[in-house]
């Protein structure tokens, strides 16, 4: 993230650009690393007051760990944390899909098929699994846009999944191409079909199907 505020920018503005950063940049790493409070407000061109505030408050939601004398200290994504991110996604996604098919237009719903429409060829989805990642992170944030719920929207953008799905590449680490396309062409017929109730089971079905990957992949890791 290079853009820079404007100098006039408000404690909420400068807080928001650091948590979007820092979770991009957590997206990003496999190991503890240090952030820098200076670094920070010269990247965003402010000063270094409302930068401090932000690591602060930061601090308390668990994303950073504020150390004496080692400044604030980002943390990889655990896959407790994913894990625990699922199991919220269940319950968001649940709730926006079924927005979204209270909400869509028939060109939202033509946008969401030309999403896949370059995966549609059985095969292609595993081969290109690194371009299907990104496809279905698109995916996600358009449904969510679908739901038109700001709040849904923010913690959507807080707690990052584009860092637990296009960064970990967790689709690809499972081999659930195949599967994750069905299941998210079968969210965009019901949707289509404004049928909301169905919208929202395959939704919640998709992501619960995707924890119990996830969590299969992980006791295999551990025996």
């Amino acid at each position: 993230m290079n853009a820079k505020l404007p100098q006039k920018s408000t404690g909420s503005g400068v807080f928001e650009a650091v948590s979007a950063h820092l979770n991009e940049l957590r997206s990003e790493i496999t190991e503890p690393i240090r952030v820098r409070e200076e670094d920070l407000a010269t990247q965003l061109g402010v000063s270094r007051t409302p930068v401090r505030e932000a690591l602060i408050r930061l601090d308390s939601t668990g994303l950073i760990s504020l150390r004496p004398g080692r400044g604030a200290i980002l943390q990889p994504v655990s896959d407790r944390d994913y894990r625990e991110w699922l199991q919220l996604r269940e319950q968001l996604e649940g709730f926006a899909a079924r927005e979204a098919a209270l909400n869509a237009s028939q060109r939202d719903v033509l946008a969401l098929r030309a999403i896949f429409e370059p995966f549609l060829e059985p095969g292609v989805a595993e081969a290109r699994a690194a371009e299907y990642s990104q496809a279905n992170v698109a995916f996600h944030i358009e449904i969510i846009r679908l739901a038109n719920n700001h709040l849904l929207e923010r913690v959507w953008a807080s707690f990052g999944h584009p860092q637990t799905s296009y960064r970990r590449q967790t689709i690809a680490r499972l081999h659930r191409s195949a599967d994750s396309l069905r299941e998210h062409l079968e969210i965009i017929d019901a949707i289509e079909h404004r049928d909301a109730d169905l919208a929202e089971s395959r939704a919640r079905a998709h992501v619960r199907e995707l924890y119990v990957a996830v969590e299969q992949a992980s006791s295999r890791e551990r025996s």
